[in-house]
This record gives C-alpha cells, structure tokens and sequence, in this order.
C-alpha cells in the first residue's frame, strides 16, 4: 500500500493528525486491547502457570536496581570491547527483557549489553496505585533508561527500540538530539512499533475495554487470553515452528503475570494516547534523527505495526537502511534473533 508523504513538520499536518485523534483516542486504546486484549470477567492468578526453564535462567542471570522507590530488573551480560561502550535494549508491550534472550546470546561474547524490564513489566515492579501518567508514562520510561545506564556504566550505546519501546527509545533520541541526554547514541536500531500512530489499523473491540478505568485491575485477566491474543501477533515462519511457538508463550504470559504485570496492562495501553499528545516530538526524531546513523529492522506479517510506517521512515529519512523481514510478525528479536544480533554486530563499530 501506498502511503502518502506528509512532513511531520508543517502545522495543517499537525493539526489534522491531532484533530484526528481527539475523534478516535478511545478506538486507538482498542487497538492493543483488541489484539492483546482484558476480558471483563476477571479470573485469579492461575496457580499452574509455571515459570519456563529459559525464563528461570534469565532471570538468574540478572541483578535489580532502585529507581525513584520501585525495584527495577536488570540483565546484564559480556563486557565492553571499550569503557563505557555497549547495547541498551528497549523491550515492547506486553514483552520483557527476556524477549531479547536469544539476541543477547549472539552479542555479548563482542560487547556490554543491558536489558531492563520496564516499569510494569516482566521481572519489575508493578504500581498498583496511581494513573498511566504517574506510574507508567513513556516519558518516565525514558527516565528510567537513563537511570539504567548510568548505573551500568553505558556512555556510548547502540540503542535497540521495539513496539511500546520503540517511541521511549525515539525519546531518548530526541533527548540526544537535544544535546541532554546523559549518554551518547552512536546508533540507533529500530524495530516494529507503531510510534506512527496515525498509520495504526484500529478495530472493533470489548465495550468492556473502553470503560476500564486508569488505575490496576483487581484481579488479571485468565492467561487464556493473553495465548490467544499473542499468538496471531507471530508471522509465518514461527506458526510453522509447533514446538517454538508454545515456548516463547509460555515464557512471554509468565513475564506478564510474574510481578502483577497482568493487572496494569490495561492501565499501560494509555501509552498510545501519550504518543499522539507528543507526535511531531517523537515522529519528527524518528524521521529526522541527525546525531547518529539508524537502521530500520521490521517484521512483515505484523498485524499491529504495518509495513507502511518503515516504509514511511525510509521515505522521510532516506539514508535510513531498512531491512524488511518476510515471514516475520511482530516479535523479530523472538522470531530473527540472528538477524537482529548480526545487524547490531555490524554497527558496534559505528561512530
């Protein structure tokens, strides 16, 4: 499909995308809830969801860190080739860290790499008090990038962005942009997200789902619904994997449910209404971005993050390189770890 090229920069652009979204903020929270949605009839925790072996190991090999009173999961793996050199991982809803597991594996025997588990997610705290904007916002999140990298010792990173990560990364670059962010990006790797919120394909969803409030549920949803929403979000060549794709579900519901993650997933999805309230800000970086070179990896088969939003990157940004995917939905550091580990070997060096 064909998408036409609008400068984020000019002011009827502007205003027709926010016009837009005042008329359809709810049917974009539908979105996300409809692909990865709460059912209103709440169930308990299940009591058999186990912890997957590969998640268990992940998990050991990490350490926590405090930020501003809420304990933070951290992996951190191999060592920096030079001072202060290494890979900040930005993770995606309603992923973790572990996400980037079969990356990490390919990367670390050649550099640093950190991995945090966001606010809310994975092996992190989860507030269960306060709204989307005090707890959970995307600007926190970059907030708490910063944090992660000073603590690890990151001076000079090649940031790796996906989904929900992908506009907090697009803050962070837009922060170095500024000259205030307190690290140097010397690449930027961007994969599937929909930061291009006006390209998002929205849908029908639960009525249940417009009326939730911004504050954690009371009781998670059954983990039932999050296998049968994730699943489809998978391309082709893992649907084909029989054995690989009930794994990576185990593991990816278990890091929903493990720190009362499922119960704030509905508060979090408010972050696509803060990606319209700062949309020239993060579009404008992601098709603007001069401080560092970036490349663009993007699963085809994605249902969510369609392929014309890499394709709008590309036309905005042309020097961008752009690596589209086949068979690939929307989970590419699952589903082409090597892709993506052989793409970040290649641009460690860059400056």
């Amino acid at each position: 499909m064909i998408v036409e090229i609008l400068s984020p920069f000019t002011s009827s652009f502007s205003k027709t995308i926010m016009k837009q979204f005042k008329t359809i903020m709810i049917t974009a929270i539908v979105l996300t809830t409809s692909i990865w949605s709460i059912n209103p009839l709440f169930a308990q925790l299940p009591k058999d969801l186990k912890v997957p072996k590969s998640v268990q190991m992940w998990v050991d090999q990490g350490h926590y860190i405090n930020f501003e009173g809420l304990r933070i999961f951290v992996h951190t793996s191999g060592k920096d080739a030079e001072e202060g050199h290494g890979v900040l991982i930005v993770h995606g809803y309603p992923g973790s860290s572990w996400d980037f597991s079969n990356v990490v594996a390919q990367v670390e025997g050649n550099t640093k790499v950190v991995v945090p588990d966001m606010i809310g997610f994975g092996q992190s705290e989860s507030p269960l008090t306060g709204t989307f904007k005090e707890n959970f916002s995307l600007m926190r999140q970059a907030d708490l990038y910063e944090a992660v990298a000073k603590a690890e010792g990151l001076k000079n990173v090649v940031l790796v962005a996906h989904d929900m990560g992908q506009t907090v990364g697009a803050e962070l670059m837009s922060r170095h942009e500024e000259n205030r962010l307190s690290f140097h990006i010397k690449h930027a790797v961007i994969l599937n997200g929909s930061t291009l919120i006006d390209l998002i394909q929205t849908t029908p969803g639960q009525e249940a789902s417009l009326k939730m409030p911004d504050k954690a549920l009371d009781k998670p949803a059954p983990s039932e619904e999050w296998y049968d929403d994730l699943r489809p979000t998978y391309g082709t060549k893992m649907q084909a994997k029989k054995d690989d794709l009930p794994m990576n579900l185990d593991s990816q519901v278990y890091q929903i449910y493990s720190k009362d993650g499922a119960r704030v997933m509905s508060n979090i999805v408010r972050y696509l209404l803060e990606r319209t309230e700062y949309y020239d800000r993060w579009v404008g970086t992601l098709t603007h971005f001069h401080s560092a070179p970036m490349t663009v990896i993007w699963g085809l088969d994605d249902p969510v993050a369609l392929e014309p939003m890499a394709n709008r990157i590309k036309a905005w940004r042309p020097q961008t390189t752009l690596f589209k995917l086949e068979g690939v939905g929307h989970w590419p550091s699952i589903e082409a770890p090597d892709v993506i580990a052989q793409v970040i070997d290649h641009v460690l060096p860059s400056e």
